[in-house]
């Protein structure tokens, strides 16, 4: 029996624990989450704790002296019932050693028994597509590190939307990773991964735009199941389409005109979805 399958976490062994209160959400975002994801990545602090107040965010940590040194923060969508994890990063000083690793399973743990979600996912820097950075970590040391914990890629071309709304950057070359799926899965349900992708296109963006890397992603989650790639088969890997993302496509497309009641919402009726 592996350490993290222990009944009871020995005195040397990190807790992991809800992160509730505001004290400890503005340490997760200033100790841990500032120093590991660029800007244009970066939720605010007032929203982190407007989106746990609300329930639609959800929240795990580690304290060391009164100060959250880890944190796995995700996304909750009640009518999908997909849970997104938005952010996993531990503390400069902190990393290594399995902490990571141990909030990970801690955390997937208490989301299946209080939440029952039907998929969660995680989103990954294609490491093809990123560089390490100092700060902000190695796209290939992440990939290896959910892969050990049992994620597995979706093959979908998939960038992350732009978090600020009409205008604002996507981010290319993005991995959709599905956690704890099981040993052997080969596939997920496409109605699941086709309800997450339009439900985060409008709430990051504004709308469901038709611009083609919208209809690529959304085509490829089109049929009866999506397949998963394991991430450490470098050839099924290269297998994966990715968004690299051209010219207008790189941001989120503008408000529409007020003269245009129909904005430019995609047509969900082609892309198979409910």
């Amino acid at each position: 029996m592996t350490d993290d399958a222990a009944p009871h976490p020995s005195p040397a062994e990190p807790t992991v624990v809800p992160l509730t209160e505001p004290a400890q959400l503005d340490s997760l975002w200033r100790h841990v989450l500032a120093p590991s994801f660029p800007p244009d990545e970066l939720t605010s602090s007032d929203d982190l704790r407007a989106g746990l107040a609300a329930g639609g965010l959800t929240a795990y940590g580690v304290e060391q002296d009164g100060t959250v040194v880890a944190g796995i923060v995700a996304s909750w969508s009640r009518a999908t019932q997909v849970l997104l994890v938005d952010y996993l990063a531990l503390a400069p000083g902190h990393r290594g050693g399995g902490l990571g690793g141990r909030l990970l399973d801690r955390s997937l743990a208490g989301w299946r028994e209080e939440l029952h979600p039907v998929l969660v996912l995680a989103e990954v820097e294609h490491p093809g597509h990123h560089a390490p950075h100092p700060s902000h970590g190695d796209p290939a040391a992440r990939l290896r590190f959910y892969s050990r914990h049992g994620a597995r890629v979706l093959a979908v071309p998939y960038f992350q939307p732009g978090i600020g709304g009409p205008g604002s950057p996507r981010v290319p070359a993005m991995l959709l990773m599905a956690l704890g799926t099981g040993p052997g899965a080969d596939s997920v349900p496409a109605a699941a991964v086709r309800g997450f992708l339009l439900e985060h296109l409008r709430e990051c963006e504004g709308t469901v735009p038709g611009d083609p890397a919208v209809r690529r992603l959304l085509e490829a989650a089109a049929g009866e199941t999506v397949p998963l790639v394991d991430a450490a088969d470098a050839e099924a890997l290269a297998a994966v389409p990715v968004a690299v993302l051209e010219g207008a496509e790189r941001y989120a497309p503008p408000a529409p005109a007020p003269s245009d009641p129909t904005g430019s919402e995609a047509s969900e009726g082609s892309d198979g979805s409910a």
